[in-house]
């Protein structure tokens, strides 16, 4: 049966009228344009509105470790640095009597800078920038020295690790100052307190770093340097040792003698061993270096796996460890140079805060800050020259 509904021979068949398609089919029918199916066709097809780039920058600051490239790194620390003096020229604005500040908390950046000729000229800025940097140097190196072989032992040999390991927490947990009357009881009022409360400040942190890195060195690393036949070869080992342990020998035999140089009075005559009694303190510190050395390093390079493996895979974290750790031991000169130091940003620090000028103080741990944070760049430059492959490294 035909449907009653159906088109009738020969007429055209009359296009759906329901929808969006149905209007899109009349219009062609018409011959007029077809309106867009949806409204929102021509936005889907071009994808969303792209957010400026400042909106693009801020959502940079929720998005989890996204590191910002060179320019806006240094561009955000400079804005941090011209805040700071920005807040420091504000609340020491205007006459001595109306500045939020007193002067004689906080002088305002003019006066400080118009102290500067003072404090080059009058003070010797240069020569205690010398002081202080050898003082820190050879403490931090004399730690560098002990830790650091010590570290990668007992990262090596988990035993000599608990052994160790109560040396290290009271080390790393003393305070600070409390080395103080101990060094001066111990070495005296001359330069060698002033480098072994550097050398004590730091040895227990160098020591509990570089364990951490010879431990985070993958098992699989030893078990592939075991099936290519690593193994311990003492008498290799032997040459390089005893030039260490000579080292060592110097270092600690002459290190009292130059310390005791730089203590003597200007101009006073001054010989290597006065005496056959300062001569055979100086052979036994000679000796005791010399075993020093030994004993730490002929373990390192006298078993394959630790020398050829574990020391060289953990160099890098300690090199950045050491980085790391100097900048603190820096920060650490003002409490080294407190009592008897001739020269020194510590001892200028120390001679401001009872004598004045004020201004000397601020200058000083500017100086302070430039300098740990120059070396601490040219530390970095080495470190990522000498390794390269390395990535992510704290700056």
């Amino acid at each position: 049966m035909p449907d009653p509904e159906a088109t009738p021979p020969g007429e055209p068949a009359e296009p759906p009228t329901t929808g969006s398609g149905g209007d899109a089919v009349a219009a062609q029918v018409s011959g007029e344009e077809a309106p867009p199916a949806n409204p929102d066709a021509e936005v889907t097809a071009t994808g969303p509105k792209e957010p400026s780039s400042t909106m693009a920058w801020l959502r940079r600051w929720l998005t989890l470790r996204e590191a910002p490239g060179m320019a806006e790194a240094a561009l955000l620390g400079g804005l941090a640095i011209v805040a700071a003096l920005g807040v420091w020229a504000i609340i020491t604005a205007g006459p001595p009597g109306s500045r939020l500040v007193s002067p004689f908390l906080l002088p305002s950046i003019g006066e400080t800078l118009k102290s500067f000729p003072s404090l080059w000229f009058d003070r010797s800025l240069s020569i205690s920038i010398l002081w202080s940097v050898g003082r820190v140097l050879g403490g931090f190196l004399f730690a560098v020295a002990i830790g650091v072989p010590l570290g990668v032992l007992a990262g090596s040999w988990p035993r000599l690790n608990a052994l160790l390991k109560p040396l290290s927490i009271f080390g790393r947990n003393i305070p600070v100052a409390a080395l103080i009357p101990l060094t001066l009881i111990w070495f005296g009022l001359g330069e060698t307190q002033k480098v072994m409360f550097i050398f004590l400040a730091s040895v227990a942190f160098i020591l509990f770093d570089t364990t951490s890195a010879v431990q985070s060195v993958p098992d699989r690393f030893l078990d592939s340097a075991y099936t290519l036949g690593a193994r311990p070869r003492w008498r290799r080992a032997l040459p390089w040792a005893g030039f260490i342990a000579a080292l060592y020998g110097l270092v600690v035999g002459f290190g009292p003698v130059l310390t005791a140089w730089l203590d003597a009075p200007p101009g006073a005559p001054f010989t290597v061993a006065p005496d056959l009694a300062a001569g055979k303190a100086l052979a036994i510190r000679i000796l005791v270096g010399s075993a020093l050395g030994f004993l730490l390093w002929l373990p390192i390079f006298g078993h394959q796996a630790v020398g050829r493996i574990l020391l060289p895979r953990a160099l890098p974290d300690i090199v950045n460890s050491l980085r790391l750790l100097f900048g603190l031991a820096f920060g650490y000169i003002m409490l080294a140079e407190v009592i008897n130091a001739k020269h020194g940003l510590g001892d200028i620090i120390n001679v401001s805060q009872r004598r004045g000028p004020r201004e000397h103080i601020y200058l000083s741990l500017i100086i302070i800050s430039l300098l740990a944070f120059g070396i601490d760049r040219f530390i970095l430059w080495v470190q990522k020259t000498s390794f390269p492959h390395v990535k992510n490294v704290q700056t």
